[in-house]
């Protein structure tokens, strides 16, 4: 007989399975590690639903899991939107004089895929904007050979063919938040037109923090690679980011 105790489990199971396919990878783990925490809610949910029966406390604690259940949903579903509809060029890009190209996970001897089409983005617009000047943002990870910036230019220079004296370095930061921020202060962009080039699906968080930092929040959206477990965990990475900043008011 099917209970409400069986659609949890199954739930669960679901959610841990497909984390199986994410953890062995160190660009995509994050994605993991979110199914693997929601497989776990779902199984204390499913614990307590077949004991509040019997247990008043169980009783009250699985109703409160139902409503916070439905609240990440509902929220889930709404912040991919804000994500899907922030994944767009913006017109006044193509006037500014600085465009930020932000960082992103690097392997031992290339940049990740995510980055490359970052880069490749960047590049395209310096060549067809001859007065712009990329700013390129990323410091060194924990488990990264160096920082995100050098190898950026590396690769746009030595594979693009990009000139180096139309790349800046910003090689300190630790996120998109320090992103922004050093590069505001390192070359003074308060006075300058600017834009962000980010991947599509980071895009609307990044206008967000250049807003908020006193920049121009316009954005270039760079492809992300047609690989489904890379865009899937990028989602829900992005997801958590956008969450925070709505709940600490930094978002709007």
């Amino acid at each position: 007989m099917w209970t409400k105790w069986n659609f949890w489990m199954v739930l669960a199971t679901l959610f841990i399975v497909s984390s199986i396919f994410f953890l062995p990878f160190s660009s995509i783990r994050f994605g993991g590690l979110f199914l693997d925490a929601l497989g776990v809610c779902c199984l204390a949910q499913g614990v307590l639903t077949r004991k509040s029966s019997t247990h008043r406390i169980a009783h009250v604690l699985s109703r409160i899991g139902r409503i916070l259940f439905v609240l990440f949903c509902v929220s889930f579903v709404c912040i991919q939107a804000l994500i899907v509809q922030g994944q767009r060029a913006d017109p006044q890009a193509e006037q500014a004089e600085y465009v930020l190209v932000l960082g992103s996970h690097i392997l031992p001897d290339r940049p990740s895929a995510t980055l490359i089409e970052r880069c490749r983005t960047a590049a395209d617009f310096l060549q067809t904007h001859p007065d712009t000047t990329a700013i390129l943002c990323g410091g060194q990870g924990v488990d990264e050979p160096m920082p995100e910036a050098h190898m950026m230019r590396d690769y746009m220079v030595e594979t693009l063919g990009v000139n180096a004296d139309r790349l800046l370095i910003e090689d300190a930061s630790r996120n998109t938040i320090q992103n922004i921020e050093n590069a505001k202060k390192l070359y003074d962009l308060e006075h300058h037109s600017c834009a962000v080039i980010s991947s599509d699906f980071h895009l609307a968080r990044a206008r967000r923090l250049m807003a908020h930092a006193g920049l121009d929040p316009y954005g270039l959206p760079a492809p992300m690679p047609d690989v489904p477990l890379i865009e899937a965990a990028s989602h829900m990475r992005e997801y958590c980011s956008i969450l925070g900043l709505l709940l600490t008011g930094r978002y709007f």
